[in-house]
């Protein structure tokens, strides 16, 4: 095993969980998967490859509130995404990209 610290200024973790209880479908069945992919494409237009990760993640235990995306290491959370706020997202990680 080898231990190390993460190899990207920013890495953009989306939730995609979808749960099976009607009440709290989990933020795959909220946008999740379009968010996540709405964030890939920004991160490739921007040319932050090698920089920038974005990765599904299950659930971080907060469907209530979801779709949910957390930056590492940076530790912001942001809950309730939708489409409109993926800018403000993208500028909280461009302030962490190294160019």
């Amino acid at each position: 095993m080898k231990k190390a610290g993460t190899p990207y200024a920013c890495h953009i973790f989306v939730c995609s969980n979808v749960r099976d209880n009607p009440d709290k479908p989990g933020c795959g069945a909220s946008g999740g998967a379009e968010l996540k992919a709405k964030l890939k494409e920004a991160v490739n237009a921007r040319e932050w490859k090698g920089n920038v990760r974005v990765s599904t993640t299950g659930c971080m235990g907060l469907c209530g509130t979801g779709p949910n995306v957390l930056l590492h290491p940076q530790g912001v959370h942001f809950s309730a995404v939708t489409e409109p706020d993926l800018p403000t997202i993208l500028e909280t990680v461009a302030g962490q990209v190294r160019q």
